[in-house]
Parts: C-alpha cells; structure tokens; sequence
C-alpha cells in the first residue's frame, strides 16, 4: 500500500488507526486495523476530509464512523480527486470488508 499500513509495517506511534468495529477501550495496534502515520494524514488533508463530513470528528481521540458517513467520505475525495482520492480508495478495500461484519469502525487519533 502507498498511504496506508498494516500492523506489521508500524515504525512508531505517530499513525491513526482504523480498527474494525466500535473500539472496546482495550487496546491499540491491533493486527487487523489499518494504519496511517500522521505526517501522510496531514499533508493530505484527510482529517479536513473526515471532518467536514463528521462535525465530532476528533483527530485526537475515538471516532465511530458509519457506513453512510465513509460514503459520503469517499463520494467527497472523488469529487476532489488526486492523491486524496487514491489514499481513500485505497482505505476503501479495508472498510468494505470491515462492513461486510460490523456496524461501524473506529478512528483512533494520536
């Protein structure tokens, strides 16, 4: 992957995580989350992205996001196109197969 990481791939704490379903307070850095580091998150605008779809958003803390919301996530980045579009397609294979399960997933800050 270009923009995002696994678990695996991890070289510090500066990512914000994507982990699968509601986030149970139990732990960080799970092998099935996907990862982006922050220096990527920002210089993309990804948080702007996210943001300007879920008011509560918070780049810091624990956000559920819902199928309806990461629709209207991706519909955006199409519609700005570039290299946010890619990173969001690319994040896009990760969280189809998280709904294809769950409800919602996570974004944990850092």
């Amino acid at each position: 992957m270009l923009y995002f990481s696994t678990e695996v791939e991890r070289c510090g704490t500066c990512y914000h995580e994507f982990q699968k379903g509601e986030w149970k307070r139990k732990r960080f850095w799970k092998e099935d989350s996907l990862l982006i580091h922050d220096d990527i998150y920002y210089r993309l605008g990804l948080g702007k992205l996210i943001s300007g779809v879920i008011a509560e958003y918070d780049p810091y803390g624990v956000t559920k996001v819902s199928k309806e919301q990461w629709a209207e996530i991706y519909r955006t980045a199409e519609k700005i196109g570039g290299e946010i579009f890619y990173a969001v397609s690319e994040a896009n294979v990760w969280v189809c197969k998280n709904f294809e399960s769950e409800e919602f997933f996570t974004i944990l800050g850092i």
